[in-house]
């Protein structure tokens, strides 16, 4: 279910430098790529039309005129997404005014957690979620703003009742996965799928013989490619909006999709425990309308 843009941004970092170079070519200007021959788009990049054949390859097209295809319907997505949002094309820039900053970044932050959402593996998350529920206990692995997703998953399991730890310190995330067992699942969160840190963590735990579940943008990553089960985000890299921040959305949408599949399976069970840890707090509240103080 992903479109050109989706697989470019995923596949970028298995990508040559020509071929990078000729991703970029075809983004500047889908309009025109998508009316040129295979030797006119090789002449316009400066690329060689055997480097195009391999380009098509990496993203998982047949071959030109699948590309071609897909172009077409990248043009379509983003033809209805401008219409729909009714806002100025592309990123922000700094000469944008404040409302123009803070209409792209709602409808780009917005598409992305529905470009998620659209292309996510279906039956890869039900996966997931199931090995969840049956593992006798579950590592979450996440450093920097990928810790922050971690901890949120962690937060919503231990509200329902499963076993989770969430880790972001190396030598500690190091000596769990190493007592995992082939009862126990581990989670790598990752935006690059290339943090070291992260993937020896998930090696030590596939090792122990723990199945393995990634979440991240790039699923021929080393971290992808070391997973039972890859669920991908979208998330675009900006000069003003950094991977830390709309990745962090993204893998917080992702959470929340595992999450919710988790409990529509557990209903009865999910619910009485949340039930329970609501009205352990429920006297921690102030009233809505507590008198204040005078100042």
């Amino acid at each position: 279910m992903f479109d050109l843009i989706q697989r470019i941004n995923a596949y970028r970092q298995n990508m040559t430098r020509s071929q990078i170079n000729l991703a970029d070519v075809v983004l500047a200007d889908l309009e025109a790529a998508g009316h040129l021959t295979i030797a006119e788009l090789a002449d316009l990049a400066g690329v060689s039309s055997a480097t195009i054949t391999r380009f098509c390859e990496t993203l998982g097209y047949s071959g030109y005129s699948d590309l071609k295809a897909a172009i077409v319907v990248a043009l379509d997505r983003r033809r209805n997404d401008k219409e729909q949002f009714a806002i100025a094309e592309g990123d922000v820039t700094e000469e944008d005014s404040i409302d123009e900053t803070l209409y792209k970044i709602s409808h780009q932050e917005a598409a992305a957690i529905t470009d998620t959402a659209r292309i996510v593996d279906r039956e890869a998350l039900d996966l997931a979620a199931q090995a969840i529920i049956n593992c006798r206990r579950l590592d979450i692995y996440g450093l920097g703003s990928s810790y922050l997703a971690a901890t949120d998953l962690q937060l919503k399991l231990h509200r329902i009742g499963l076993t989770a730890f969430s880790w972001s310190d190396n030598h500690l995330a190091l000596t769990s996965a190493a007592i995992l067992t082939s009862e126990d699942v581990a989670i790598a969160i990752s935006h690059s799928g290339v943090t070291a840190e992260t993937f020896q963590m998930i090696e030590t735990a596939k090792a122990a013989g723990a199945k393995v579940i990634a979440i991240t943008n790039h699923p021929a990553s080393p971290i992808g490619r070391l997973a039972d089960f890859v669920l991908v985000t979208s998330a675009k890299e900006s000069r003003f909006r950094s991977g830390a921040m709309t990745s962090r959305l993204v893998q917080l949408a992702m959470v929340d999709f595992l999450f919710v599949r988790i409990m529509q399976r557990l209903y009865k069970s999910a619910s009485a425990s949340l039930e329970k840890t609501f009205e352990a707090v429920k006297h921690n509240r102030l009233s809505y309308n507590q008198k204040l103080s005078d100042q």
